[in-house]
């Protein structure tokens, strides 16, 4: 018999009672997608945003139409209508256009969707819907003319790529969703650590992604619609974009996970 006043915790006072199990603390039951972004890149977002946004109010004031390097390399990738090359580069402009970009940003994240990763659809959604905006913001200000010697139509202003835009958004957004994935498997049975959150590793898919945005670089100035430097512009947005909503989004996980993890009033 146990002495006066003590008690078992796993025994309820009153009959009837319930007492509810302790929380699991295992690995298994760790925050989920909590991975930030690496220190250098999200700090190098906000100078690569305002650097698209300078060199453009620059092109803007000053009048200038494309510089040296901008001619040369037209110059340098300029293609023959009919050649195997010229119909791949028609190829990319069709599938990375704002219409294939939204399309295939719509389809990814309706799948997100059914399979319940709700925060990964946010976050792929969030990254195109960032990118466009800025985009197309800085289009109707700088107001760039595009080459006149274009080997396949494209209307609007030129700086920055909205194509280069769309691709460097999606598919570092898909590179960084594949990353984060890898990571949670590889770190879902360590030893929890000093409470910091941890940053994201290079994963094999972030050169892909690299590779997808040169190709489409390529394509928009080998057809002669677009000068390098709105294709880099349009690239950096994109990249940026997909950073600032990873972050935006792991924020706010993190701080659902907060909420939820803090005891209630009854429990304290």
């Amino acid at each position: 018999m146990s002495p006066e006043g003590s008690s078992d915790s796993n025994e309820p006072d009153e009959p009837g009672e319930q007492v509810e199990p302790p929380e699991p603390v295992g690995p298994a039951h760790r925050p989920q997608q909590t991975i930030r972004q690496p220190t250098w890149l999200l700090l190098s977002t906000l100078p690569a945003i305002l650097l698209v946004a300078a060199f453009g109010l620059w092109l803007h004031l000053e009048v200038v139409g494309p510089t040296p390097v901008d001619r040369t390399w037209l110059d340098l990738v300029g293609l023959t209508p009919g050649t195997v090359p010229y119909h791949l580069a028609v190829i990319l402009a069709v599938v990375g256009g704002g219409t294939g970009a939204v399309i295939c940003t719509g389809l990814l994240t309706a799948v997100f969707v059914l399979c319940r990763r709700f925060r990964t659809a946010g976050f792929l959604a969030s990254a195109m819907l960032i990118g466009i905006g800025l985009s197309e913001l800085l289009k109707a200000l700088v107001t760039r003319i595009r080459p006149t010697d274009q080997l396949y139509d494209s209307l609007g202003w030129s700086y920055p790529s909205g194509h280069s835009m769309g691709a460097a958004a999606l598919a570092v957004s898909l590179a960084i969703i594949v990353a984060r994935s890898r990571m949670l498997t590889l770190t879902s049975h360590d030893e929890p650590g000093d409470g910091a959150l941890p940053r994201l590793r290079f994963h094999w898919s972030m050169l892909l992604a690299l590779a997808w945005v040169l190709v489409m670089m390529w394509s928009r100035t080998a057809l002669q619609v677009h000068w390098l430097s709105d294709t880099i512009a349009g690239a950096l947005i994109g990249i940026s974009a997909a950073v600032l909503a990873d972050e935006l989004w792991t924020w706010m996980t993190a701080k659902s996970q907060n909420a939820k993890a803090r005891p209630s009033p009854q429990q304290r």
